[in-house]
């Protein structure tokens, strides 16, 4: 049992919930969705972490997966999400529909073992690709782009929570962070 990892997987978790109960609550239903399924992956992938760290060892396998949706799925669905709240676009079950395909695709494509170690890649690029969508908002004015900048970054961080093992356990930083990001997409949602 290691209970700093219970305790931060709890935190993220909660953060997860919270935030799409507190934020996205006003936001049309595809893209409520698209959110719903980003932050409640992640959310997800903690709760099992949880019972994983608290001695279950038969998890791992379950654990594992659900981190490679979070971070395929999830991320897709945080792309996409992203774009529709910064174009403030309202979507349709059209691309609604075609996004969890494609995350979906991504996700399965993740767990063949030829294609396993590019799992890193693709949280890495969708990243970039917030950071991307988020300058330009900023270069249109929209203040919502400074909450993906910082959302971004601490994705950013909590993907090199390896580097920064002399300050903190690295899961509990992966945690801390991605529970951080998950509060400023929510303020990104703030009207």
């Amino acid at each position: 049992m290691i209970f700093s990892h219970i305790l931060s997987g709890s935190i993220l978790a909660g953060t997860g919930v919270g935030v799409f109960w507190h934020f996205f609550q006003r936001v049309s239903i595809y893209n409520r969705l698209l959110w719903g399924f980003f932050l409640l992956t992640v959310s997800l992938a903690a709760v099992i972490g949880i019972f994983h760290y608290a001695g279950n060892e038969s998890l791992e396998p379950l654990h594992h997966s659900m981190v490679v949706l979070s971070d395929s799925l999830g991320v897709v669905c945080a792309v996409v999400g992203v774009w529709g709240l910064l174009n403030r676009r309202v979507y349709s079950i059209t691309t609604f529909i075609t996004t969890m395909l494609f995350g979906l695709f991504v996700f399965i494509l993740l767990l063949l073992p030829e294609v396993r170690i590019f799992t890193p890649v693709v949280p890495s690029l969708a990243i970039l690709v917030l950071m991307l969508l988020a300058v330009f908002s900023l270069l249109q004015r929209n203040k919502r782009g400074l909450w993906i900048v910082l959302a971004a970054m601490m994705m950013g961080l909590a993907t090199k929570a390896q580097s920064l093992e002399s300050f903190f356990h690295p899961t509990d930083f992966y945690h801390y962070a991605s529970a951080l990001a998950l509060w400023f997409f929510g303020k990104a949602a703030q009207r």
